[in-house]
């Protein structure tokens, strides 16, 4: 049986006890949007969550859930691992070790027991609510692939890779690996992938996407 390791998303909803007022509030949210879902998480099970008044909550978030949703997204985003690479010389040197750390950075951030349970509350949850996931598109994917879509086309730029329209490329990747490997860890009752499992399926859908460019 596989364990899923910790993610920097698990790290964020679980702070220590000397965190501050402002992330005990966030991760307190994030933990409630989980187990209760978007729908049932209430501001004042959330205000308990984090040993704060419910009149704090709103001071802090006067627009309620919806606020608070976005402020945990955008939080998770500020931990997310691959903001940097458009200007990693390393990966910018190298195109398939830069697709490599892209794919498995970007499962890894998803592969935590918390992460994929947010991740799954956002798409269960995004049915009804389609708000919830515009928002979540909003604040996390769009930015995700903005990154990527920047690494592609500074690679076309020094004529590393030959890659015509960078954003399409960009959602052309990115779709693979949420085929591949995302989606895979977070359907219902499937077994979190190891780490091992991660890197070979990230390999070959690196391969299979460089080979595509070079067609």
């Amino acid at each position: 049986m596989n364990v899923a390791t910790p993610s920097p998303v698990d790290d964020l909803l679980n702070p220590s006890e000397t965190a501050s007022r402002p992330v005990r509030i966030l991760a307190a949210a994030g933990r409630m949007f989980i187990e209760h879902g978007y729908e049932g998480a209430s501001m004042e099970e959330i205000a308990k969550a984090a040993a704060v008044t419910r009149q704090t909550l709103y001071n802090r978030y006067p627009d309620g859930k919806e606020s608070l949703f976005v402020a945990v997204a955008e939080r998770m985003w500020k931990a997310f691992p691959i903001m940097n690479v458009a200007n990693d010389e390393s990966a910018l040197a190298d195109p398939r070790n830069g697709l490599r750390q892209i794919a498995i950075e970007f499962a890894g951030f998803w592969s935590g027991p918390m992460a994929a349970d947010f991740l799954r509350m956002v798409i269960r949850e995004g049915r009804r609510f389609p708000l919830l996931a515009s928002r979540f598109d909003e604040v996390i994917q769009e930015p995700a692939m903005t990154v990527v879509s920047d690494y592609l086309g500074g690679l076309a730029l020094r004529g590393t890779l030959a890659v015509q329209e960078p954003e399409i490329a960009a959602r052309d990747f990115m779709g693979m690996i949420d085929g591949r490997v995302l989606w895979t860890q977070v359907r219902g009752n499937s077994e979190p992938l190891a780490r091992d499992e991660i890197e070979q399926i990230v390999d070959r859908t690196v391969d299979i996407f460089l080979r595509s460019l070079r067609h």
